[in-house]
């Protein structure tokens, strides 16, 4: 009898490995067992040579569903095994070698089971087995076992212990494993701190009676809390607006199935194939004209046309939705400005204000992410708005060819993300906000900690942004010193670049790669505020050819949520026109812009996302933003109202390396001056410049273009894009990460990859 040791690495922990393996063992009669260690699964088997080599062909070419295998390789073994196949205690020897296993959401079995009267797990609201459920959100160290997670608590009953001894069943050894005998128990609490107490099995009745009286309910989902309530109830949804303080920025819809959301939306099969994706995401989809579940659309979208919807990604959510029978509100539950709130304790002290009842229940949460976001193009282009639950923290495959070991970016400030590689695996975490607030900070902080303790991770090196008061830099600045690593500065488009690079694997082509990126901010190498940057990449070296011609950047941050400000900057020298915009201003507002504008000492910027803002605010759509990003989407469903969709375009001529805006703002003064329709003159405006993105390559004869940056967020500019210029240019945009600052820290490690050794004297301190 030959003896082998199989070692495979990459996601086989929480993915039903080990059962899957026992049980394909037992087949070919094989002797053994199968462990998991911290550097992946560790089989060790005898038996005939050949039934061996089959076992293991058919282990690699038919992994379970959710498993993702690296790398793998089989040896020898010497020591001889006991008779008989079984699962041994897992190895906390070795160095992490593998994959953090994203949570996944409630499988079709699990589902059908909490609908099935008679069933073990009729209405139990944390049904998982092997194939579904929380990983990443409860996981505390590897490898991957149940005392290794926020589960290590709970035991199990004698019937899911029989489950989960039983090499049949589909939760065998399933980690999540539990039922209303051994239940996770929920808490019910009043917004004034009261415990209301019911019997397990009556919560759901009563939370779906206080949502059809039009009650706000904040629950605990798998990566925090959120905050549910009726999607047809005008009076509850402007009651959840106001005490939230959040008066227009979109709210995401909950379906119960694709059926219910079918009735409200268009939705294409690509949005149906990612609406039911295992990381089951929010979907923007287009609103029917005429939604049949009476939704109140203009309150939970304002002026958008669009929602974004998702199906249920856990069993307590399935149950909410299939009883209360309408579509929801799921929106995160948080503070505005503030991180998704994930902690009980915290749920109760700050969530009362907001909530009427909050939901909590007995496992804890210890990597908090909000709900993933995508968009499709009409056109098919898949463009991730926000990478987080599901998705994150994996970066898999590796897209370039030299990944630094033992290497931390730390990203950008807004949209912040931070990037870890090590082993030649990469790691990028979750969606972790804006860093404006300490809590946010303190969130950072915390995710950093966690999977770096997860990973046991001790960077050699670490990277940052060039602007020199980001939280993230001055963090990554003081972990430099502490660890006595090298610091790294990496300027922030040219992090985009390398980022949607990396993803295309052109970091080692040898022609050049015309680079557009395009976004509201980063500091540029002049001290100035870049945004509407093209870069050539080109014999290993990145340079910037063309910006948008400079205008005055007014106030600092402030300009980016005032859209106003940045209509008055690009009409400083057209002092007619900016009657167009001086309603926007009250008189002592405008005295002292004016004065503003005529400082000597300005800090001036080339960002075409505040060249949107200027255009939206010319035509009247959003002097001052409630949230960010929100001119720009009023402009793009502007654009997408046009009927009459001309050809012609806005002049953005390139001259000595800039765009010149003031040719293109002069012609869409005209245009409405002569009375043209707004939506018309969106939609020109977009064409023109996707127009400027097709002469631009033809100006410096480049075929391979890749694009990133927040604008391309925008799904109607990208089909423009890709009408135009898909026959006569290969065009890259981003697989796996959002165009927007989340890609920052990984552009920073693809950066590095690329340039790090031989740019230490210029970039590092």
């Amino acid at each position: 009898m030959q003896a082998f040791h199989i070692h495979i690495t990459g996601l086989v922990q929480g993915v039903g490995f080990r059962p899957w393996v026992h049980k394909l063992a037992s087949t070919y009669s094989l002797d053994g067992y199968v462990n998991n260690g911290l550097d992946g699964v560790h089989i060790y088997c005898s038996g005939k040579e050949s039934d061996i080599i089959e076992f293991y062909q058919t282990l690699i070419d038919r992994p379970p569903v959710q498993a993702l295998i690296t790398s793998h390789q089989i040896m020898p073994y010497s020591t001889t095994l006991e008779k008989g196949f079984y699962i041994q205690k897992s190895d906390t020897k070795n160095r992490v070698d593998l994959l953090i296993t994203p949570d996944i959401s409630l499988c079709e079995d699990c589902r059908r089971e909490i609908k099935t009267i008679g069933n073990k797990r009729y209405q139990y609201p944390f049904t998982t087995c092997v194939n579904c459920g929380p990983r990443y959100s409860i996981t505390t160290r590897f490898p991957y076992d149940r005392e290794n997670t926020t589960m290590n608590a709970l035991r199990q009953c004698t019937s899911c212990k029989t489950e989960y001894e039983n090499i049949r069943d589909n939760r065998y050894h399933s980690q999540t494993n539990s039922c209303a005998e051994c239940c996770i128990e929920m808490h019910l609490y009043s917004y004034n701190g009261n415990e209301i107490k019911y019997e397990q099995r009556d919560y759901l009745e009563n939370l779906v009676a206080y949502l059809s009286e039009g009650k706000i309910l904040a629950v605990k989902g798998i990566g925090g809390y959120l905050l549910l309530c009726d999607a047809t109830n005008e009076n509850t949804i402007i009651k959840l607006r106001e005490r939230k303080y959040r008066p227009s920025k979109p709210f995401a819809i909950l379906y119960a199935d694709i059926e219910m959301a079918f009735a409200d939306l268009a939705i294409s099969p690509l949005e149906l194939t990612a609406l039911k994706d295992r990381s089951a995401p929010i979907v923007i989809c287009s609103l029917k004209t005429y939604p049949e579940n009476g939704i109140c659309a203009d309150r939970i979208a304002p002026n958008l046309h669009c929602i974004g919807a998702m199906l249920p990604s856990t069993a307590l959510l399935q149950l909410i939705a299939d009883k209360f029978g309408k579509p929801l509100i799921a929106t995160s539950a948080n503070i505005s400005g503030s991180p998704i709130i994930y902690k009980d304790a915290d749920a109760l002290r700050w969530l009362s204000t907001i909530a009427d009842f909050i939901l909590t229940y007995d496992r804890e949460i210890v990597a908090p992410q909000d709900d993933s976001v995508i968009q499709i193009s009409n056109r098919g282009q898949k463009i991730i708005l926000r990478r987080s639950r599901g998705l994150s923290p994996n970066y898999y495959p590796i897209t370039f060819s030299k990944l630094p070991s033992n290497t931390l970016a730390m990203g950008a400030e807004l949209k912040a993300t931070f990037s870890i590689s090590k082993n030649q695996m990469l790691f990028i975490s979750q969606f972790l906000g804006d860093q404006e607030s300490v809590e946010s900070q303190d969130s950072y902080d915390a995710a950093l900690d966690h999977v770096s303790g997860l990973l046991h991770f001790i960077p050699k090196q670490i990277l940052i942004d060039k602007h020199p008061r980001y939280y993230v830099s001055e963090k990554g600045l003081m972990l430099s010193q502490k660890l006595t690593a090298p610091l790294y500065q990496i300027q922030h488009h040219e992090a985009h670049f390398s980022a949607v690079m990396a993803e295309n694997k052109l970091l080692d082509l040898k022609e050049p790669i015309l680079g557009i990126i395009w976004d509201g901010a980063g500091y540029g190498t002049d001290e100035q505020i870049w945004g509407g940057e093209v870069f050539i990449y080109d014999q290993g070296e990145i340079k910037r050819t063309a910006h948008l011609k400079y205008f005055p950047q007014l106030m600092g941050d402030k300009m980016n949520k005032e859209p106003r400000l940045s209509a008055l900057s690009i009409l400083q020298n057209l002092p007619l026109a900016q009657n167009l915009i001086q309603k926007h201003f009250t008189p002592q507002e405008w005295t002292y812009y004016q004065q503003v504008i005529r400082q000597p000492d300005l800090v001036y910027t080339s960002s075409m996302g505040r060249l949107i803002d200027a255009v939206a605010c010319l035509l009247g759509l959003m002097p001052v933003c409630s949230y960010e990003g929100e001119s720009a989407m009023l402009l793009e469903a502007l654009a997408k109202k046009c009927k009459s969709r001309t050809y012609d375009y806005y002049h953005l001529p390139l001259n000595d390396g800039e765009f010149d805006w003031t040719v293109l703002i002069y012609e869409l003064i005209h245009d409405w001056s002569q009375k043209e329709a707004n939506e018309v003159i969106a939609w020109k405006f977009f064409y023109s410049l996707a127009k400027a993105i097709a002469r631009t390559s033809n100006h410096f004869f480049i075929d391979k273009i890749a694009f990133s940056g927040g604008v391309f967020q925008n799904a109607l500019l990208v089909d423009m894009i890709i009408e135009i210029l898909q026959h006569k240019r290969q065009l890259y945009f981003h697989v796996q990460l959002s165009p927007n600052d989340e890609c920052i820290s990984m552009g920073q490690i693809a950066w590095y990859s690329k340039f790090g050794e031989h740019n230490i004297n210029e970039n590092s301190n």
